[in-house]
């Protein structure tokens, strides 16, 4: 009697899972949509929670470099001062920069532009003067305006169908712009919170995982909470100080290379080289297209020089500096930004290397600790 009912309960429990799954699977769609629901609900709260953990290292380095002197202070107010002033000092810094580099760098841009616009006539004179010289052929210039009339004709059905869509996609465009700005207040709000509250955070956090989970598993997990810490933490400022590195070496290959706007370059690609590996091509975008108003040669002179730096950034640069930071050799490095690039894109290579080294240090922890169970020494 007693297998009897052991086989029903397995019977049930197996019955149960069958029917969950055929649930899930047969309203796969709509479970994928309440999750999507779900994270556009906490996407202020993530991006909360990654603001200020990076926020969080300029503020630590304000409180224990800077505003020390404040705990020396008897009066208790002033002590509490200390946190307020770092978080100010930080959103200052920080926006400071950002407006800096859009002071530095749009200028500039505009400048490029209106020199581009001054150079457009006399380019479409050479242009002109090049098809009188070398093109004679009637035959070919009907083909040249017939293709002109296509892509003209194009356009303008183009145009047209932007014009009868625009009211719908401006409406669109505005409720999302309108969010996205209201997200990301909420988001800077929460932000200031939890760096104000951070050591308050952590301790309900600790409170919660002992009250429901064993004590071996919670400190488990607070052991590595802070392997994790720790190692983000340590990328972040590698990322940071390769950054700066790539960036001088811009400046003084374009300085030996008498390249104009060297300054304004290598702070652009220094800014987008945050950016694992790929950072410094994006910034080289608008870097071709300012050297290639003056001087299209220089240019093509600079993609080969970007693409030879880049080569040595990402090979021998980064692997030392970021790998070093994180405890990772330059083949780990390297097979971390493969495999999350080509799982998780962009976000996979922003912490694909972070990640991988927290799993490093696990592992690394379990097979000494099962090596020292078997006595092994190697």
């Amino acid at each position: 009697m007693k297998e009897l009912n052991n086989k029903f309960k397995e019977n049930l429990l197996l019955g149960t899972y069958l029917m969950l799954l055929y649930f899930i699977l047969l309203n796969i769609k709509n479970i994928f949509a309440m999750f999507d629901g779900v994270l556009s609900i906490l996407n202020p709260f993530l991006l909360a929670f990654c603001m200020a953990f990076v926020l969080n290292l300029p503020m630590k380095f304000f409180e224990n470099k800077i505003f020390n002197f404040l705990d020396k202070n008897k009066s208790d107010f002033v002590k509490n001062l200390k946190r307020p002033l770092s978080i100010l000092s930080t959103f200052i810094t920080v926006i400071g920069l950002i407006v800096a580099l859009g002071l530095f760098v749009i200028p500039e841009l505009i400048n490029s532009l209106a020199t581009l616009m001054d150079a457009v006539p006399g380019y479409i004179k050479s242009f002109e003067t090049l098809i009188n010289q070398y093109v004679s052929s009637t035959e070919l210039l009907q083909n040249i305006y017939n293709a002109l009339m296509t892509t003209w004709q194009d356009l303008l059905r183009i145009v047209t169908t932007f014009l009868t869509t625009s009211l719908t996609g401006i409406l669109s465009t505005t409720v999302t712009i309108t969010s996205g700005v209201i997200n990301f207040i909420l988001s800077v709000i929460l932000t200031i919170y939890m760096l104000s509250s951070k050591e308050k955070l952590v301790l309900n956090f600790k409170k919660l995982l002992f009250a429901f989970s064993k004590k071996e598993i919670a400190n488990k997990i607070i052991d590595i909470s802070k392997i994790s810490n720790y190692t983000f933490s340590k990328f972040i400022t590698g990322q940071c100080i390769e950054a700066v590195i790539l960036g001088v070496l811009c400046f003084i290959g374009m300085t030996i290379l008498s390249m104009p706007y060297a300054l304004l370059i290598s702070v652009l690609i220094g800014v987008t080289a945050l950016i694992p590996i790929f950072g410094a091509f994006i910034g080289a975008i608008p870097a071709v297209f300012l050297i290639l108003i003056i001087d299209p040669i220089k240019a093509i002179w600079f993609i080969v020089f970007l693409l030879c730096l880049q080569q040595f950034e990402g090979n021998i640069i980064y692997p030392k500096v970021v790998g070093n930071s994180v405890g990772l050799s330059a083949i780990w490095v390297m097979l971390a930004m493969i495999v999350g690039g080509s799982t998780l894109g962009l976000v996979g290579m922003l912490i694909g290397i972070p990640t991988f080294s927290v799993i490093y240090q696990l592992l690394k922890e379990v097979t000494y600790k099962k090596l020292n169970e078997k006595k092994v020494k190697l």
